[in-house]
């Protein structure tokens, strides 16, 4: 979740009769609001800092839905609303037909969809997996030499390397480096490019971050990165 927001989204109610409308353009939470010209229960501008957002926004949530008559409940389009709890990690409380669900995220790569590299904080980025190209043995210590420079936040993780018959071998055991850096380094020491296969799981170590992690899979030098689906289905 971008910046320090602990909710955002929007949930749809679609056309309401103008009464209805008028009591919930009276309804006021700490943060969640009713938007007529949206038809739309919104996140309120000002966001609470003395209340928690799990137990806030379902609480305010519920009891909007429950002024809304049942008739317009079944037709809700509905959407979603995104808050933090107590360890950082983004939650999902999914409205449908006037039923709310509320759900963590879970990586399913067996969904996953291409994307871009995704905007993560290098300082903070952990990366597990392996990498395996065409090179001496001095390439690894190259490798280990660009890592151990790297102005991470984090320290701490391993990363053990060998090399058999001018290939080298990589493992990433939860190393703090920045994934475009080291894709960026891993091309430029592979001799030829197309040596390059890798597996990089890429997340932060950052407490509840889930939302940012991906997937680098290089295969002969070609980079894919994978987003994961983060919510089962509705």
């Amino acid at each position: 979740m971008e910046g320090e927001l602990e909710c955002k989204g929007k949930v749809r109610v679609g056309k309401l009769p103008w009464e209805v409308g008028e009591r919930l353009a009276q309804f006021s939470g700490n943060w969640l609001e009713y938007d007529p010209k949206e038809n739309a229960i919104v996140v309120r501008h000002a966001q609470p800092g003395t209340c928690p957002a799990l137990s806030g926004v379902p609480c305010e949530l519920v009891t909007i839905i429950d002024s809304i008559p049942q008739t317009h409940r079944d037709s809700m389009p509905g959407g979603a609303l995104f808050v933090k709890d107590r360890q950082g990690q983004v939650v999902r409380l999914f409205v449908e037909h006037g039923e709310v669900r509320i759900q963590w995220p879970h990586l399913d790569y067996a969904r996953a969809v291409p994307a871009a590299m995704r905007n993560l904080n290098a300082s903070t980025a952990r990366v597990r997996g392996w990498a395996r190209f065409a090179g001496s043995s001095s390439k690894a210590v190259t490798l280990q030499e660009f890592v151990d420079r790297f102005e991470g936040l984090y320290p701490e993780g391993d990363m053990p390397s060998e090399c058999r018959s001018d290939m080298v071998y990589v493992e990433f055991k939860d190393v703090n480096v920045g994934p475009e850096e080291l894709i960026s380094k891993l091309r430029d020491l592979a001799e030829p490019h197309e040596s390059l296969n890798a597996e990089l799981e890429v997340g932060s170590f950052m407490p509840g971050a889930t939302e940012h992690d991906f997937r680098v899979c290089i295969r002969n030098g070609q980079v894919q990165v994978l987003r994961p689906a983060l919510w089962s289905e509705a």
